[in-house]
């Protein structure tokens, strides 16, 4: 049996241009140079308010989509936040196919107190969502429960920063899409993330049945896509033909062209 592959696609690595600036000003070329862009918010969370050092970092309209506490290597839990306020609290297994066994579980106790710092409650609410005489034995606990009080995102992370002796963000795997993450360690031991996403844009431009696609965000990121669709003939382009479009795109842009030689392309192909 033959296979046809009608679609293929070259996709980039992803880079950071050195200022947020970039970001703003490609939003408005795209508009004059009337390319196709469209802006995407990016996935649910919550907007935490101002948080020293953050805003300088991510700007004011960023967003937090969840956050991961450790108890061990093992054992942790995460908690999903909506754009509504509630929020989505499930322990985890490091391997993602494991069964959540109930030894598994970090200690009641140590939950509690993020529980109390994050969302303000007092025994009693916890209670209700932690309770003490099943511990150990109820299925609840594997199951994610909703929470409808907002976090308090700032006491949490100032949790993290003193507790950890080191921490990382990390922009560079979802560059050109809004995503990071920042990390804590105390020691080698990871103790927490916290996952943040920032608006993106994707600005198009159509070559015949080619389509170059640079996507970038409010921190600088921007990671490049080609979309190519057959007319019968081999479905390529030549790696200078693809960079010359792109430094095109970068100028009329107002971003740097020179930075499109510093990208890495992969080829792949598939259906449409």
């Amino acid at each position: 049996m033959s296979i046809y592959y009608d679609h293929a696609f070259y996709h980039s690595n992803g880079a950071n241009l050195g200022s947020p600036e970039y970001y703003t000003h490609a939003i408005s070329s795209a508009k004059e140079a009337r390319y196709d862009y469209n802006v995407n918010a990016g996935p649910g969370g919550v907007q935490p308010g101002v948080i020293e050092g953050l805003d300088q970092r991510l700007g004011s309209d960023y967003r937090i989509n969840s956050m991961d506490l450790y108890y061990s290597n093992s054992s942790r839990f995460s908690i999903s936040f909506s754009n509504n306020g509630d929020s989505t609290f499930s322990f985890l297994d490091e391997d993602p196919l494991a069964q959540y066994k109930p030894e598994n579980l970090p200690e009641r106790e140590w939950v509690v107190n993020k529980f109390k710092i994050m969302f303000e409650m007092d025994e009693s609410e916890i209670e209700f969502y932690l309770p003490a005489e099943n511990w150990t034995v109820n299925d609840i606990f594997f199951e994610p429960v909703t929470i409808t009080r907002s976090p308090d995102i700032s006491a949490i992370r100032r949790h993290l920063l003193e507790e950890s002796t080191s921490s990382t963000f990390d922009s560079e795997n979802s560059a050109g899409e809004g995503g990071s993450t920042e990390t804590f360690y105390k020691g080698s031991e990871k103790i927490g993330s916290i996952r943040y996403f920032v608006p993106a844009a994707e600005i198009s431009f159509k070559e015949d049945l080619t389509t170059y696609t640079v996507h970038i965000d409010r921190l600088g990121g921007v990671r490049l896509y080609i979309s190519l669709r057959s007319n019968g003939s081999e479905t390529t382009v030549p790696e200078t033909e693809y960079r010359a479009v792109f430094k095109r795109i970068f100028t009329d842009l107002g971003l740097p062209p020179e930075k499109v030689d510093e990208f890495e392309f992969e080829y792949g192909e598939g259906f449409w």
